[in-house]
């Protein structure tokens, strides 16, 4: 009898494909491992990976035989696998998209995979054959594909050959060579061990009297360090010379004198002092806290946290993964970006030291590789994971307990490629496999999560005061309309905001300020006809940027050179509209010229550590004023923020968007939480034309058991979700009659079960992009039924793309888009 596997192909192709296996590999092709099959007319070769092995041969099929078996054990869990199949389920795409979303590039090989030399080693003789002739044709060519590689060594199947050069490290994908990370560098200062007793130290300030300078970084450092209480601290070399107003020389010359010691490390790596440290004493509060989620935990899987600001959710979050830990268990630690993993790391690894190990897309190909290898051979060097929402699909073996940080941030959802999957969600599917527990923790919950909290479906525990007792800040609501009939502005900054801005400064604190919408201003226009240079290639409006001096789609990237006259009419009277964050950079580098001013947004932050390097330079002082998009609303933590300012608030607002409101009050209500989250109270200064808007007062009012109420009702209204599971159907062609005909027959066929639940198809905001017409249609699926109706909808999908007339035509799923 013969046996046959069902394999998972890297591709965005329905289904599964069913091989025979050859009898010399029966016991070898097992589910997890990876095969090479063919596929295609053109009989191209992908490593596939086995799903399932059986004894059927589906009706009226042929199976092709397995090439190659890559692996001699699995590489992939029977748990993983069950959320992938979740995942295609849900979100209604392939189990190839979702193979490719959840494995690192170098276990996912086809036959145009680029290959390259390991650049720190140079080709050596290996004593086989085949694989010499690929490393001397790689030193002359530096890069081939597999197929290539395949006809230099006269077989069908190179993937064998190549697989043992990649794990002897003499071979790497292209991507990787691409990718290659190297972890930013901190260094730090510390007393050396002969000058790090209270006799020692006075010792030095005698010595020091006829160097004011160098006695001034001293005794600088020890207010900084607290080297002296019980509570010391570690002071970065940047910190300690902007702080005491030194130079490097000054620092140098203690350092020879045997004072200081210079210690670097790779950022979020802890000190060995850190790593000895006991753990913090949690308040009352966070006791208080921890009880309930114990509690909630022995009757739900799922409980949310909701944490107000600078609460201490994270001490929390770890005595939790202590007691996990405690158990053998393993725990999974998920974050909305990548920017927030360098913050937490530190504090977890001075905790629970190598334990923790760090998965996101910054790291290399290789490195990635390494640790799903690892958590698959030796699970308990990596018991706690921290990382993005693609941490999700690492190999975890006893996984007890899942964290969600920020677990309202739609950071957490996949938009492009399939599968479009939201983190927040499947983490509570992954858990359910291992049996594990979920921690949904936030400051501003969903609406989702808050309703699944009060209607029972999770447990719910709340930590609503700050940690050492801190005060929420102050809310100063501007009335734009009233300062400029005032003449109170200066030009988009209030005078209210200026002075709050200066007096931060001169008590030597630091400022955030939010706007939404980067470049320097979203759009030129003609002041006698109104035309607005607009992409060729997508219907959308160009933004200026002032850096390169040119005008950017910020939906296909294009750029164009800023117009010297109105297009439609001729005229060269052309003004720039609106404020972007560049314009807000320069604005406040004029307005305050001592101030040392850096932007935070797409823009600046592209490099593989601009981000890090930002925060960085944000947390040791080196930048007074740090102007963002909503990337300075996530959950940064830094000591002396006390004034943020938030300009045109009630454009956040004005979104044609069911969740606008919501999003509105969440970034206002976190960039509000980045201010005076240690020290005194701090002062948030909310501008805006519509300042008395009822989601603004209760931003002001720090209230999101209000506004919740205040949606909820409106939410049920609609049937919008929570009431409902919303599917969002996008269909995209280049003739835009032709996409139009298939909407309308799509959303006719879905019309018959669903009736006035389909909305569309209609033009979305942005109605054209890479010259292709983009048509929406909005399901609201019910929830009780929700099963059926996704059902009937695959069908009715399956109906309409079958005929000849509507094949060309793209489709886009996102189930619960965001």
């Amino acid at each position: 009898m013969s046996t046959y596997a069902d394999i998972i192909l890297p591709l965005a192709v329905p289904g599964v494909f069913t091989y025979e296996v050859p009898d010399a590999m029966i016991g070898r092709v097992q589910a997890g491992v990876r095969v090479v099959a063919a596929f295609g007319r053109g009989r191209k070769m992908y490593s596939g990976l086995v799903l399932r092995t059986h004894g059927t041969l589906p009706e009226g099929r042929m199976a092709r035989p397995i090439l190659e078996v890559l692996d001699e054990q699995p590489v992939a869990t029977p748990e993983q696998l069950m959320l992938w199949q979740a995942v295609s389920d849900h979100y209604m795409c392939s189990l190839g998209e979702v193979m490719l979303a959840a494995m690192p590039g170098p276990l996912v090989l086809s036959s145009s995979t680029r290959l390259v030399a390991a650049p720190e080693t140079s080709p050596a003789w290996t004593g086989d054959n085949r694989q010499d002739i690929l490393l001397d044709a790689l030193e002359r060519r530096h890069e081939l594909s597999l197929q290539e590689a395949g006809e230099l060594i006269g077989v069908k199947d190179p993937m064998p050959v190549i697989k043992k050069l990649m794990d002897s490290g003499a071979l790497m994908l292209a991507e990787e060579l691409k990718d290659s990370y190297k972890p930013r560098m901190d260094r730090f200062v510390r007393l050396t061990e002969e000058a790090s007793s209270e006799d020692a130290l006075h010792h030095w300030f005698d010595t020091l009297e006829r160097a004011p300078k160098q006695l001034h970084l001293l005794m600088r450092y020890i207010e900084l360090s607290r080297c002296l209480s019980d509570d010391p601290r570690e002071v970065k070399r940047d910190e300690l010379l902007k702080r005491s107003d030194s130079t490097a020389a000054e620092l140098k010359r203690l350092c020879e004198k045997g004072v200081f010691l210079i210690e670097e490390r790779p950022a979020g790596v802890p000190s060995a002092a850190a790593l000895s440290k006991p753990a913090s004493v949690l308040s009352d509060a966070q006791s208080k806290a921890l009880e309930e989620v114990r509690s909630a935990f022995a009757e739900r899987s799922t409980v949310l946290l909701h944490g107000v600001t600078a609460s201490g959710k994270t001490e929390l979050y770890m005595e939790l993964i202590e007691e996990v830990l405690r158990r053998g268990d393993h725990v999974l630690y998920l974050l909305p970006e990548i920017a927030l993993t360098t913050q937490i790391i530190a504090r977890l690894r001075a905790r629970f030291g190598e334990r923790v190990g760090v998965f996101h897309s910054r790291l290399s190909q290789r490195e990635r590789t390494e640790l799903w290898m690892r958590m698959l051979r030796e699970p308990e060097t990596q018991p706690v994971v921290v990382g993005a929402r693609s941490a999700l699909f690492l190999p975890f073996s006893r996984l007890g307990l899942v964290i969600v940080d920020e677990e309202h941030d739609p950071s957490f959802k996949q938009h492009d490629p399939a599968p479009r999957y939201n983190a927040r969600d499947m983490a509570i599917v992954l858990a359910g496999s291992h049996g594990a527990k979920v921690l949904l923790g936030s400051a501003t919950p969903s609406m989702e999560s808050l309703f699944n909290a009060r209607t029972g479906k999770y447990g719910f525990a709340a930590l609503r005061v700050r940690f050492g007792d801190a005060a929420l800040p102050g809310i100063v609501k501007i009335d734009l309309a009233d300062m400029q009939r005032r003449k109170r502005m200066r030009g988009n900054f209030s005078q209210t905001l200026i002075t709050g801005i200066e007096q931060a400064l001169a008590r030597k604190e630091q400022v955030i300020i939010f706007q939404n919408r980067r470049g320097y201003v979203p759009a030129w226009q003609c002041e006698t006809c109104g035309w607005v240079p607009e992409c060729d290639h997508c219907d959308v409006s160009l933004t200026y940027h002032k850096r390169d001096h040119g005008l950017r789609c910020h939906y296909c990237g294009r750029r164009y050179s800023p117009p010297t006259s109105c297009a439609a009419c001729g005229s060269n009277r052309l003004r720039m509209v609106g404020l972007g964050t560049e314009k807000v950079e320069e604005e406040l580098a004029l307005l305050l010229p001592d101030a040392r001013v850096a932007r935070m947004d797409q823009d600046t932050t592209r490099g593989k550590h601009g981000f890090e390097r930002l925060l960085a330079r944000f947390g040791e002082g080196a930048i007074d004023i740090l102007v963002g998009t909503q990337m300075v609303t996530k959950g940064l933590d830094f000591d002396q923020v006390t004034v943020v300012g938030i300009l045109n608030a009630d454009n956040l607002m004005r979104f044609p968007d069911l969740r606008a409101h919501e999003r509105a009050f969440q970034m206002m209500a976190q960039v509000a939480g980045r201010s005076g989250r240690k020290r005194d109270p701090g002062t948030v200064y909310i501008q805006g034309r519509d300042i008395h808007h009822p989601v603004i007062q209760l931003v002001a009012n720090h209230d999101v058991d209000g506004m919740y109420d205040r949606e909820l009702p409106l939410r049920q209204a609609h049937g919008y979700p929570p009431f409902s599971r919303m599917v969002r159907l996008v269909l995209k062609h280049r003739d835009e009659g032709r996409v139009q005909a298939t909407g309308q027959v799509l959303a006719d066929a879905l019309s018959n079960v669903l009736g006035e639940r389909v909305l569309g198809p209609e033009p979305p905001t942005v109605a054209r992009v890479r010259d292709k017409h983009l048509r929406v249609l909005l399901l609201k699926l019910d929830r009780r039924n929700y099963k059926a109706e996704k059902e009937f909808l695959r069908d009715a999908i399956d109906r309409v793309f079958a005929e000849a007339t509507h094949r060309s035509v793209q489709l886009q799923v996102d189930v619960d888009p965001l």
